[in-house]
């Protein structure tokens, strides 16, 4: 029983505990990388949620500097046609006058004409 200890039982026992240490080093080590692994999928996913933050952000506020330079384009825009407008009516207005200085001369000349073809005789 001595020598089948020490010739057989002790290195299969010893091979048995080497191979339990291996499997539980091994295990131990899965553990690490899995809890590294999640670790890092973690932080991960923490980087993905503030990027989307982010660019709502950025979206957001281009959004409010366009809504912002459109309004500004078009009240610029009203400015523009509310002075061209004006400029229309000022120059109608002096072409209005102008014709009716043209016109008065000849304000008499007509009034007879119209009163003569009205009547049917020559007016004084």
């Amino acid at each position: 029983m001595f020598v089948l200890d020490k010739i057989l039982y002790k290195p299969i026992l010893k091979v048995l505990d080497d191979r339990d240490e291996r499997i539980i080093g091994g295990q131990n080590k899965t553990k690490e990388l899995v809890e590294q692994g999640n670790t890092v999928l973690k932080s991960y996913n923490v980087k993905i949620h503030d990027a989307k933050l982010s660019a709502l952000k950025i979206n957001n506020d281009v959004r409010k500097e366009s809504v912002v330079q459109a309004n500004e384009i078009i009240d610029q825009a009203r400015k523009r046609s509310e002075e061209i407008i004006s400029q229309v009516q000022q120059e109608m207005a002096q072409e209005i006058s102008r014709v009716k200085k043209e016109l008065e001369p000849e304000l008499g000349v007509m009034a007879s004409t119209i009163a003569q073809q009205i009547m049917g005789r020559k007016v004084a």
